[in-house]
């Protein structure tokens, strides 16, 4: 009857500790970390390895508690020895994480945009004078000018296409990454992004107004000397359709000349 009894609590005890893993995995799910630390702490002390392997992922990620590797790695360690693959694979994952360690505070501490700034395309700023007086000059400012404006487009584009923050680090390192990390990386690179989009428009501004007052100046000249070349075309035209005062030679009266003693 002893026996029994026994077999019955045993029972009794294992529903328990089901129905407490069961809510922990919720309450992780539903990133209410506190209860769900509190849970499995209870069960990994207990031995249960998939307790021990979860609460080595908080530990892993900060989650709840502050982000311990130790600790994490410890509690995948006691999950491993009792069979847990996914345990295995998360020692793995931290030993990548230790070996990947700088790419992963690149984006999470150091990031500052050089791959996505306007200097990485080399855009040659265009030399732009006050005002072009020939045709030559006119054409190799406009081509500058051309130049700069594609090699610019070509900026804009790639910084949209880097949109959202984040959507540029490495998939291979984002999965290394913990949730704060991965934060901070987003935080920092649209950061980065907003001082090389403001950097690069401030540029390009300034190229616009120059390119304005050039042209401008450039229109101007050509009209004027247009309106000059007309006026001395029209002045040559109507010298050029004016009768002469002088009659030619074989049309003119012949000379008189008096006699002397006065007759003719």
């Amino acid at each position: 009857m002893q026996k029994l009894t026994f077999v019955v609590a045993m029972l009794f005890s294992c529903g328990a500790y089901a129905d407490d893993l069961s809510d922990a995995n919720r309450l992780l799910e539903a990133q209410s970390y506190t209860q769900a630390l509190s849970l499995y702490n209870k069960l990994a002390s207990a031995g249960n390895a998939e307790a021990q392997f979860h609460l080595g992922e908080m530990y892993l990620y900060g989650e709840g508690v502050t982000s311990d590797v130790s600790a994490a790695k410890e509690w995948f360690q006691k999950s491993s020895a009792s069979g847990n693959k996914q345990a295995d694979a998360a020692l793995d994952l931290i030993r990548q994480r230790a070996a990947r360690r700088a790419d992963i505070d690149f984006y999470a501490r150091d990031y500052k945009g050089a791959d996505i700034s306007l200097s990485k395309f080399n855009c040659v700023e265009p030399v732009v004078p006050e005002m072009s007086q020939t045709k030559r000059q006119i054409i190799a400012v406009q081509e500058g000018l051309d130049a700069w404006s594609a090699c610019y487009n070509g900026f804009v584009k790639n910084l949209n296409a880097s949109l959202p923050p984040g959507k540029n680090i490495p998939s291979d390192i984002e999965r290394l990454m913990n949730e704060q990390e991965f934060t901070q990386a987003k935080a920092l690179m649209e950061k980065a992004y907003t001082a090389v989009s403001a950097e690069a428009n401030q540029k390009a501004t300034r190229v616009e107004a120059k390119r304005v007052a050039w042209q401008a100046k450039t229109e101007a000249y050509v009209l004027a000397e247009s309106a000059k070349k007309a006026v001395d075309t029209a002045a040559f035209d109507s010298d050029s359709r004016r009768p002469s005062s002088k009659m030619p030679a074989e049309r003119r009266p012949p000379v008189v000349v008096a006699a002397p003693g006065g007759s003719r």
